[in-house]
């Protein structure tokens, strides 16, 4: 019975973690979904501690995805239990590790309580969240500062923390709350100490997004606006390709493609991720199909589809994007560098079978960098679906030149809640870098977002849409963009310290010398 109450506590935390994210966005549940995981693990034995943090992440886990499981079944036709499989294993190896650590952290700076506390448990907490997505494959979904994307004052700290700013002051409130609920009358001073630290905390960084959102900088000198139109025809090639799809869908999008012309008039077409199916290098009588709609217009297509290079007998594929002139001209095309694990490469040659194929293609490989894509509203840095899902490949486009963002993505065959999660994600790199943001999704939502995480202009999800909007090309350097993760680093390091420290450790590595 001793564990029934903290593993109770354990799992509710996990549910009120999960539910502030969309499709629910109770977004203030994120300022005391902790609380009671916190309070589970303050006092428990390090072996239920560690319990504990995995409960606690398969818990939150589910909640934010239980999408996941069929999603995974559906994408390799397998049974259901396979998807709960991978499920489990996803979670257990690419985050529990992580958040045990953290409670095995907050257990040790807990025990020898300090008003100090609130602000070690947020450094602690950032540092689980870091190694997450740093190591291995890299983990970044749900994080839990974007929980509060569309929370405007609250993520401009972004341009200079990134994400973990955010998450830092949502842990150090919660763990200020916990130390509230434990301090007693004993501790009043020291528990209203580190109350008002965490406070402090959050009115800085409020204050902060504040001045951020009512001092704008202003356009560069010469930039202009660019009108600019997405196409969503929510048309589903299924989650496996096969070769009677060949050439399907092209109609649709330059029916809405047409449509969105004639409507507004952009100087840019987006087309999604995979909204091509077939190779379209190969293809010029597809690619003339294309100029007889856009020719006239004088607009740019970007569209995204597969490329396929070397010989039949040793074939090499791509997730591409191309930039096609007004005449149907391949001016300039991108490879997606960052490919999803188990989905577009396999890691594990054991699990060859369970392989996506697209026609011939059972596995694609990396591309090689490549500049901005030069479009008529300059530089263009492209992540394609997952890749804007890390914040260090937006910094490097920027570095490279872009002036603003594309991201390409397929949603078709996943559901309406992975993608606003995957949205909200995509959305704080525009915070982070200062640049507009193009989505053209599949299914939705395609969207323009400023640069400091407004959305403009958006569809719903699972429609078929034209919609168009303005950008404004951007060439400022943020600092976020100059130090990258500093932040976070920095969380760790004082996490560390602090950890050795209540451990005793230092105290008697002092003492032998």
């Amino acid at each position: 019975m001793a564990l029934v109450t903290p593993l109770a506590l354990t799992l509710l935390s996990g549910c009120f973690y999960g539910l502030s994210f969309p499709t629910a966005r109770l977004q203030l549940l994120a300022w005391v979904a902790l609380v009671p995981f916190l309070a589970a693990i303050r006092r428990a034995s390090l072996g239920s501690a560690l319990f504990l943090a995995w409960v606690w992440t398969t818990s939150a886990a589910y909640t934010v995805g239980d999408w996941f499981p069929r999603s995974v079944a559906t994408y390799y036709d397998q049974p259901l239990v396979v998807g709960i499989a991978f499920f489990f294993g996803v979670s257990s190896l690419m985050a529990a590790p992580y958040y045990m650590a953290f409670a095995a952290s907050y257990r040790a700076l807990a025990h020898r309580p300090a008003a100090t506390l609130p602000l070690l448990a947020g450094a602690a907490w950032v540092a689980a969240e870091l190694g997450r997505v740093k190591l291995l494959t890299g983990n970044p979904w749900a994080l839990l500062g974007y929980s509060q994307v569309g929370v405007d004052r609250l993520v401009q700290i972004a341009d200079v923390t990134g994400v973990y700013g955010v998450s830092f002051v949502l842990a150090a409130v919660n763990a200020a709350l916990v130390e509230v609920w434990f301090g007693g009358p004993r501790a009043w001073r020291r528990t209203i100490t580190g109350a008002a630290v965490a406070g402090t905390a959050v009115t800085f960084v409020l204050g902060y997004g504040h001045a951020r959102l009512m001092n704008a900088p202003a356009a560069p000198p010469g930039a202009r606006q660019v009108k600019v139109a997405m196409i969503q025809a929510n048309l589903d090639l299924g989650s496996q390709w096969r070769p009677e799809f060949y050439g399907r869908n092209l109609d649709a999008y330059l029916r809405l493609t047409y449509q969105a012309l004639q409507e507004s008039r952009p100087e840019i077409v987006f087309w999604p991720e995979n909204a091509l199916s077939f190779f379209l290098e190969d293809e010029p009588l597809y690619r003339r199909a294309i100029a007889r709609v856009i020719g006239s217009s004088g607009a740019e297509l970007i569209v995204g589809g597969p490329r396929f290079v070397g010989s039949p007998s040793d074939p090499v594929y791509h997730n591409s994007v191309f930039l096609l002139s007004p005449d149907g001209s391949i001016l300039a095309r991108y490879d997606k560098q960052r490919l999803v694990p188990f989905a577009e490469y396999f890691p594990l040659s054991a699990l060859g079978s369970l392989q996506r194929r697209f026609a011939r293609v059972r596995e694609l490989a990396p591309g090689d960098p490549a500049p901005p894509l030069p479009t008529a509203a300059g530089p263009a840095g492209i992540t394609i679906c997952n890749e804007a899902m890390f914040p260090e490949i937006a910094a490097a486009r920027v570095r490279e030149g872009a002036t603003f963002f594309v991201d390409p993505a397929n949603d078709t065959w996943l559901t309406a809640k992975f993608s606003a999660q995957q949205f909200d994600i995509v959305t704080l790199r525009t915070v982070e870098q200062r640049r507009y943001l193009v989505r053209a999704s599949t299914s939705g939502p395609s969207a323009i977002v400023d640069p400091f995480g407004r959305v403009t202009v958006r569809t719903d999800f699972f429609t078929a849409a034209a919609i168009a909007g303005t950008i404004e090309p951007r060439t400022a350097i943020t600092l976020y963009c100059r130090i990258g993760d500093l932040f976070a680093y920095a969380c760790t390091l004082a996490a560390l310290v602090g950890w050795l420290s209540r451990s005793g450790f230092l105290r008697r590595s002092l003492v032998r010398q």
